[in-house]
C-alpha cells in the first residue's frame, strides 16, 4: 500500500508493518482534530480504578519473578512497568481526591507525586511507599520499562512482599473510590 501523505500503514498479510519512512510503527495516528483538543483531566475515581488494573497485573507477574541475576526481561518489564504505573496511578488518585487539582503536572515523575501526596497527607505504608518510589522512581520517569531500553540491567527490588503491602494499603486506603 502506498500512503497519499507519506504516513505508514499496517499491511493487510500477517500484520507487517509497511512504512515508507524505513520501519517501525505509525508515528501519528490522531487527527487534526483530536490533537487540537485539550488532554482529558481524568477523575479520581478512574485514576484509581486505573490503578487498580494496573495493580492486579503486578500481582499476575509476580509468581514468575526468579531470584536477582536470572535473565527474564520479558516478566521484569511487565511487572516493573505495571508497577510504575500503578504507584503513579495510587499517587495521582490521591492527589486529585485531595485536591481537585490537575495532576498532569507532575508527568511521570513518582518522587515529585509522592512528596506531593505526603503534603496532603498521604498515610498508606508512606516509608515503606517512599523506598519503592526511590527504587523505580527513575527508571520510570524515564519510561524505561515501557520502551524496553536496557531490558536486562534495572534496579531489582530485593523485598518484592513490600511492594503488595504497599500497592494493597493503597487500594484499601482509597476505597471510596472504587
Amino acid at each position: 500500500m502506498i500512503s497519499e501523505s507519506g504516513g505508514d500503514y499496517f499491511s493487510e498479510l500477517g500484520g507487517e508493518i509497511i512504512s515508507e519512512s524505513g520501519g517501525g510503527l505509525p508515528r501519528n495516528l490522531h487527527t487534526e482534530d483530536e490533537l487540537a483538543k485539550p488532554p482529558m483531566i481524568s477523575t479520581a475515581k478512574e485514576l484509581y480504578r486505573a490503578a487498580v488494573a494496573m495493580h492486579e497485573m503486578t500481582r499476575l507477574a509476580a509468581p514468575h519473578l526468579k531470584p536477582r541475576g536470572d535473565d527474564q526481561p520479558a516478566v521484569y518489564l511487565g511487572y516493573y512497568f505495571n508497577l510504575g504505573f500503578a504507584v503513579e496511578l495510587y499517587l495521582k488518585a490521591f492527589l486529585r481526591d485531595a485536591t481537585g487539582g490537575d495532576v498532569l503536572k507532575y508527568g511521570h515523575d513518582l518522587d515529585a507525586l509522592l512528596k506531593a501526596a505526603l503534603a496532603k497527607g498521604f498515610a498508606f505504608q508512606e516509608l515503606a511507599m517512599a523506598d519503592l518510589v526511590k527504587i523505580i522512581g527513575p527508571e520510570h520517569r524515564k519510561l524505561k520499562f515501557r520502551y524496553a531500553e536496557g531490558a536486562t540491567n534495572f534496579t531489582y527490588i530485593n523485598q518484592l512482599d513490600l511492594v503488595e503491602v504497599v500497592l494493597t494499603a493503597c487500594s484499601d486506603g482509597m476505597a471510596h473510590l472504587r
